[in-house]
């Protein structure tokens, strides 16, 4: 009797022990791990994502978020202990950031990076952003994904972004816009490609967004409904909020179409020698 439990004992363990690596591979998600906050959607760290060479982004190096605007004390905690961030890359415009400023985090450097050029980007009221919409093209988040990474004044603020990147040794950076979306989703692919991850695995980390903010996307419809039927505006809106798979390759086709590669547009719009690469891959991946 005792010889059987002990080989039931011995078989149950084998089996528990086999079923750990499913366990285990949260270490290389495509997407990240989130990092749950009371208020603020679509937070990650990058950290377990796997680049080309078979090396991962190191845990609380690299976090993308939206706007850090409405912090509890726990998430505050959550951030500067746990997740140890040191700096704060903000890419909203100047408005915006008035209008919500981040809630402060005790020990962190924060930077301003506004990607748009426009200092009154993405403020507006109510009845201004209806007659927005309502005159926005279908193709209109392709143009903006365009404009990104084109643009003199974006590119400026990639490439400071790249700066701090470089600068940092130890702690976290988190980087973030209004809903962590689009100005962020950009930012996180050009990260990501330095560091040599895949761009199918690049798609998978940007369309995670809509997961992260699917309720929020559902109040600001609601929200918008009581002030208009009109289809072309709720359409747009819905369109604005997204995250799609056209808009990113837009992106990647504009950075194709004027610099050749994603390799030649980090070496002379983001202005990343070989040796910057080295050290972006050395300072966020594992050994």
């Amino acid at each position: 009797m005792k010889r059987k439990l002990i080989k039931t004992i011995s078989v149950t363990l084998l089996a528990t022990i086999c079923f750990l690596p499913t366990v285990a591979a949260k270490k290389t998600s495509p997407i990240g791990n989130q990092i749950k906050l009371t208020k603020v959607p679509n937070v990650r760290d990058l950290g377990g994502i796997r680049a080309k060479n078979g090396q991962h982004i190191k845990s609380n190096r690299l976090i993308r978020s939206s706007a850090l605007t409405h912090l509890s004390g726990h998430d505050k905690w959550k951030l500067s202990k746990r997740a140890n961030v040191k700096v704060i890359l903000d890419f909203r415009s100047k408005s915006e950031i008035k209008q919500a400023p981040d809630a402060k985090l005790h020990g962190t450097r924060y930077h301003r990076l506004s990607v748009m050029a426009d200092p009154k980007f993405g403020v507006h009221t109510t009845a201004q952003y209806i007659q927005q919409l309502a005159v926005k093209q279908p193709n209109n988040m392709e143009l903006f994904y365009e404009k990104m990474v084109v643009q003199p004044h974006s590119i400026k603020a990639y490439r400071s972004m790249f700066h701090y990147l470089l600068k940092q040794k130890s702690g976290a950076i988190l980087y973030h816009c209004t809903y962590g979306k689009d100005r962020t989703g950009i930012a996180t692919m050009l990260i990501l490609s330095s560091l040599g991850v895949p761009k199918t695995t690049i798609m998978r980390n940007y369309l995670a967004s809509n997961h992260y903010l699917k309720s929020t996307t559902r109040h600001e419809y609601r929200l918008m409904k009581r002030h208009t039927h009109n289809r072309k505006v709720l359409t747009n809106l819905k369109r604005s909020r997204t995250a799609k798979t056209a808009y990113l390759n837009a992106a990647y086709a504009a950075i194709y179409h004027h610099s050749g590669s994603m390799k030649h547009y980090l070496h002379t719009q983001m202005r990343l020698s070989n040796k910057d690469i080295q050290q972006l891959r050395k300072n966020y991946l594992t050994k």
